[in-house]
This record gives C-alpha cells, structure tokens and sequence, in this order.
C-alpha cells in the first residue's frame, strides 16, 4: 500500500533545500547556501521538514548512478555494458576496472554524496542547536536517529568504494574543507559505531499509518551490522544480525499471506508493494510528475530503438546500464524460478517479430515508466539471513532462503555441490543469486576476500578493488592523495 501522506511530507520542502545545491568553487566537499537558515528555523514543524530530507537523501544514494549501484553491481561480474547512449566510455571503463580519475560518473557519485553529507550535518546541527522545544522530547531524538543513520549509510559506502576519504561530522566552510583530508578507515569506522549505537536507543522497533517506511531501530543494526564486518568485528556484527532475526518482526513471508513460497519473492518487486515484510530499510519513491522518481529502470534497460517493456507496446529506449551478463545468467539453477521473476533474456521487435538478444534486469519493472515509482530494497530479510549464515556458518539460515525459492537445501543430495562444494561457495552463489542486481556482489566479493579471483576468472586482470578519487576533488584540494 503507498503511503502517499508520508511522502508528501518527506519531499514538500526539497525544492526549498534544493537551493544548496551549488558547490564550492574552492572544493566540491560541500555546496554554498542560498538559504538563510536563521529565518528559516523558527517551528518545531520547520525542523521537521528540514529532517525528514534523510529520505530524499537515501533516495539520492540508492539511485541509479549512486554508489551503492556502481560499486556493487556495475564494478562486479554480474553486469556488462552491451550497447548504450552517449560519447563516453565511463560505464565501460567503470566495469572494466579501468575507470580513470576523470570517470563522470564515479565524480558525480561522489559530489552527490557530498552534497548529501553537507545537508545531513546541517540537519544535525540544527536539531542540535536549536532553541526551539519540541512538544515531544522523543521525536526530536528520533529525528537525530534518522539523519545519523542516513549519514553513517553514506560514509559506509563511501569507505568502502574509495577506502580512506574526508570525513567531517560538522557543516564547514570552503575555507575549512581544506583541512579534511582522507581519514582512515579505522576512524571513520569507530565514529559511525558510535553513532549508530545512539541511534539504535532512539528508533523504534516499528512504524504504523502514514510513518511505515521511516528507518527503524532494525534498520540501524542492520547498517551497524555491514560496519562491524567492514571493520574486522565480525562478533558483534552476529550480535546485530541476531538482534533483528529474533525480533520476529521480519519474514520472508513478504506478501503476508501465511506461506513462504516463491510468490514472495515476485511480491517484492511489484512496482506496487511498498515496505513489506521482508524489508529492513527500503528506499521510498513515489510513482507520478513531480515526485520522487526513481530512475533504474530507464538507465538499465536496453538500449535499442525497438525496446519496450513487458507487455506494453509502446517503445521505450533505455541507457543499456547494467545488462544482465552471461556468466550471471548461467549460474542459474535450472529450475530457479527466480530467474525469470530478475531478468529477461531480451525482448521481441513489434514490428519485425524478430527476437532482439540483449537481456536486462526486470526488478525494477514499473508499467507507469515515465514516472515510476517502484520502491528499492536497499537491506531486505534474505541478506540478513544470508549474512548471518556466513558468519555463522550455519547453513539452516542459507536453506531457508533456497526453501523459499524451491530449491534443495545445501547438503542435500539434490544441491549442486559439484558447483558450490563448502558452505561459503554457496552462500556466496546464493547470494549473487538471491540478491542479483541489488546492489550487493561487489561488496560480497570484497568482503569475502574472494574479488581478485573472480574478476580473473572473468578476464579482468586488475587488483584495483577501489575507485579512484575524483581528480575534480584533488584539483581543487591537492592535499588530497589518490588511490594506487
């Protein structure tokens, strides 16, 4: 069901903040300001529009373009680029790990997730001096929750993709930016620990009406969680994961109907299932002009002047990001019914009858394509059972997600053990899987220490498991160092 009131809310003032829009000309750091804050922030309900902008900055991050999409999907072995628009070879250069430090794209992520921290920092600064009172203590410290979870997401990612990067925790001028330089990894993990704690105690474990799909106390852990493993800390990360499995309040019975079958899995992806209840932290989008739409879909599918959508005749011609690749499509378990419900193998020419060979991913199908609407599932049930299993090593976490899909349980005679013989091959198939085009393998394969070796095995002879730092950024900072 949409919660239309709720997005309303969220996204009445973005054309208001949309005025920081414009980056510094000394640093891309941090855009200037347009807004006169002081007059802005005069009510309780001010700063609460001013906050509730943590969901369109999730919804920046986990867009197409965003991090989570070029490092996790178009660095890994699930994509390619067959044929797509433009004079550029960035989404090539991208996957090929070849990226240089000019990349368009990679620059623009990360100005984009910049901007996003500036407005996070200074949401936090005004909650946290602000002379207004609150009618309720509580949603005050809940709102500082959100905006410290959101950020926390940013840096993960961001730490990630680019391994040591700026890291301030406070609005600053041009003229300070100069002094943030790379921060290593190990800092910047302690202080995001930290500050989800604190966030954790101020959300709650559930939402109800208009509020369903703001970030939970399960949603924090789940975050605190990637940061615990990114950080070596993989004991307390089993203690978030467990936290959220014994909640009781998550299944992989998405579509609530009783029974865990493969129906859940096509329910997740419906351009009409909003927050269901399999999902942990869910990117919100709305559907229609003028709203938040999200873009995967026209960026993923083909482009080909003869493409259109699942039955719907009118043609659409995509960007050709992100086109399904043969070995993804070949790991498919034969009787994998989650292969048809995340992918097409191309699609039919209406004029010539003529089949056109060029696949594309299908979970982000929206029949409303011009503005589409379709929630984005950033952490969903099955990766936290998954992600517990490896760390467990527990396969009864791994089979339940197969169960679901029909499959036979690792172990099993009927498993395909002549494929995936130990426990963490097939959790990693199973995720690759599971989790195809989601935004997840690259990270899987850098986490599991197994990155150099698939991406030999596709070819890519590189050991460049991170991007490189904007040259726009250290142009304009030469402190700035640059990744080997």
């Amino acid at each position: 069901m949409k919660k239309k009131t709720l997005y309303k809310s969220i996204y009445a003032h973005i054309l208001l903040l949309s005025l920081w829009g414009c980056a510094s000309d000394k640093l891309d750091l941090y855009p200037e300001t347009n807004l006169t804050a002081g007059n802005f922030y005069t009510s309780e309900n001010d700063l609460t529009l001013a906050a509730n902008d943590v969901y369109r900055q999730l919804s920046r991050l986990y867009n197409s373009g965003g991090i989570p999409d070029l490092y996790g999907e178009l660095y890994s072995d699930n994509v390619y680029i067959k044929q797509t628009t433009g004079a550029h070879s960035f989404g090539e250069d991208i996957n090929k790990h070849s990226a240089k430090s000019d990349n368009g794209y990679i620059t623009t992520a990360w100005n984009n997730a910049y901007n996003a921290i500036y407005i996070l920092n200074n949401i936090l600064d005004k909650l946290n001096n602000t002379s207004i009172s609150f009618a309720d203590p509580n949603l005050k410290t809940r709102l500082e929750a959100e905006a410290l979870t959101t950020r926390a997401f940013y840096y993960y990612h961001l730490s990630q993709a680019f391994g040591a990067v700026p890291f301030p925790l406070k609005v600053v001028t041009p003229d300070e930016s100069y002094d943030y330089l790379r921060e290593d990894t190990k800092v910047i993990y302690q202080q995001l620990i930290k500050d989800l704690l604190k966030a954790k105690t101020a959300l709650p474990n559930s939402y109800t009406g208009n509020n369903i799909g703001r970030l939970t106390r399960s949603a924090a852990s789940a975050v605190l969680a990637k940061v615990y493993i990114a950080a070596g800390n993989k004991e307390e990360a089993k203690k978030e994961l467990q936290e959220i499995i014994q909640s009781g309040l998550y299944s992989l019975d998405a579509n609530s109907d009783g029974k865990i079958n493969i129906a859940d899995y096509e329910y997740i992806f419906k351009a009409s299932t909003k927050n269901s209840k399999e999902s942990i932290l869910e990117i919100q989008y709305l559907a229609g002009q003028n709203n938040v739409n999200s873009t995967h879909q026209t960026d993923y599918a083909p482009w080909d002047f003869a493409f259109h959508l699942p039955n719907i005749n009118t043609t659409f011609r995509g960007n050709g990001l992100n086109t399904p690749s043969n070995n993804l499509i070949a790991e498919y378990e034969t009787n994998d019914a989650r292969k048809n419900l995340s992918l097409q193998l191309g699609f039919t020419n209406l004029q010539t009858n003529k089949f056109i060979d060029f696949p594309y991913t299908i979970k982000f199908f929206d029949p409303d394509f011009l503005y589409p609407g379709q929630n984005v599932e950033a952490i969903r049930y099955a990766d936290i059972l998954l992600l517990y299993a490896e760390l467990s090593g527990e396969a009864t976490y791994l089979n339940q997600v197969r169960e679901r899909a029909g499959l036979a349980p690792f172990g099993s005679s009927d498993y395909p053990n002549n494929k995936y013989a130990t426990l963490s091959l097939a959790i990693e198939h199973e995720r690759r899987i599971e989790l195809a085009f989601e935004f997840h393998r690259f990270y899987d394969l850098v986490r599991t220490g197994r990155a150099d070796q698939v991406l030999k095995a596709n070819g890519i002879n590189t050991s460049k498991l991170l991007f490189p730092i904007p040259l726009s950024a250290i142009d304009a900072n030469p402190g700035l160092t640059q990744n080997p």
